[in-house]
């Protein structure tokens, strides 16, 4: 099969932590903030197809925005996976592998996706993030533990980038809830590919983030 790229990005929580604040339609810059990273990917010549997961109540709203046909809206689920595997179940069946962005994340860059995609054509997951900077303490009951290796340890961030029928199979096989994609890899014992992330690509989950992000756009 062809390498044949879809993305599906993900953009259906409730916004707990932004105090009830729907964040999918955040606005930023004149747009909600499900628009950013859809619009960024809608102009990848290398990404052949897209699925926007959000909340059925937006999809009208996403439907006047995004004009692009590469475009095609999915239902949110329950919890994150369940958001992510209605994504993955609209792909075409000629895409042959998957980038899986959160919609929080308004910033990616070209220079990140096309990072992954370099590796992807080689392994079979692979994703991004940023080496740890600070001193990182593992703590118990307010007490620390040990404290961990930099050098060993990453800040992970979307996309997150897998054959698409490999990713397919570990949601199906791994039970549970997962932070990322990537942890069902893991968990059926497959290596995961990372390639540098970006300190611009923030995501989006507290008010301060709100404030930042506005502040990136001008």
């Amino acid at each position: 099969m062809a390498f044949k790229v879809g993305a599906v990005i993900v953009c259906a929580g409730k916004g707990k932590r932004l105090k009830g604040t729907d964040k999918a339609i955040l606005p930023l810059r004149g747009k909600p903030l499900f628009f950013h990273a859809t619009n960024l990917f809608a102009r990848l010549k290398e990404i052949k197809e897209i699925v926007l997961v959000i909340r059925k109540n937006h999809f009208s709203l996403a439907k006047r925005i995004i004009k692009n046909k590469k475009v095609k809206l999915a239902p949110g689920g329950v919890r994150r996976r369940d958001s992510v595997y209605n994504g993955l179940a609209v792909l075409g069946k000629d895409i042959s592998h998957v980038l899986i962005h959160d919609g929080a994340r308004p910033f990616l860059s070209r220079e990140v996706v096309n990072n992954i995609l370099k590796e992807l054509k080689k392994y079979p997951a692979v994703i991004c993030g940023i080496a740890a900077k600070d001193t990182l303490k593992n703590v118990n009951a307010g007490f620390v533990k040990e404290t961990l290796s930099r050098d060993e340890v990453y800040y992970i961030q979307t996309p997150q980038g897998f054959r698409k029928d490999d990713i397919l199979e570990a949601y199906k096989k791994v039970k549970g809830d997962v932070t990322d994609d990537a942890q069902l890899f893991e968990r059926m014992g497959k290596k995961v590919k990372i390639v540098e992330g970006s300190s611009l690509n923030i995501k989006i989950t507290y008010p301060e983030d709100v404030v930042l992000a506005r502040k990136l756009v001008g």
